[in-house]
């Protein structure tokens, strides 16, 4: 039998609080589409920890002359990119930001799951968010 040391559950829950508390900071509350974003003077979104994501107008402004007029009002910003069960596979939540994402990359579009969720690799992700620093985030 193995016995935890003194303060161990403390040090795992601080630990665990501490690493919520930095996803909440990077993970949007919520994402505004391109024509919402480019209508601000400085484009952002709020966090689920309060924080901002902050837009850079040149990759919305590039971003706004690739993408199909139906995508321009489409909630899709930051799109997330949320590891999945593979080592190099990565989900896009939602088929606009599926679109969206394949668009910008130059693909015609992205596979599914069989449970249906959109994937893509992690080279063609990072591609894209050195294309687009500003456009997405990666979760997990």
């Amino acid at each position: 039998m193995v016995l935890a040391e003194p303060g161990w559950d403390e040090r795992v829950e601080a630990w665990l609080s501490k690493q919520t508390r930095i996803l909440q900071d990077i993970f949007p509350a919520r994402r505004a589409s391109i024509r919402e974003l480019l209508g601000q003077p400085r484009p952002y979104v709020e966090t689920r920890g309060g924080g901002r994501h902050y837009f850079s107008r040149r990759d919305l402004e590039e971003a706004a002359s690739k993408l199909p007029a139906e995508l321009l009002d489409a909630p899709i910003f930051p799109i997330v990119f949320a590891r999945g069960e593979a080592e190099d596979l990565y989900l896009v939540r939602g088929a606009e930001a599926a679109a969206a994402f394949a668009k910008l990359s130059d693909l015609r579009g992205l596979d599914r799951l069989p449970t249906g969720e959109f994937y893509t690799y992690k080279s063609l992700v990072l591609h894209f968010l050195s294309r687009y620093p500003s456009l997405g985030i990666i979760t997990g």
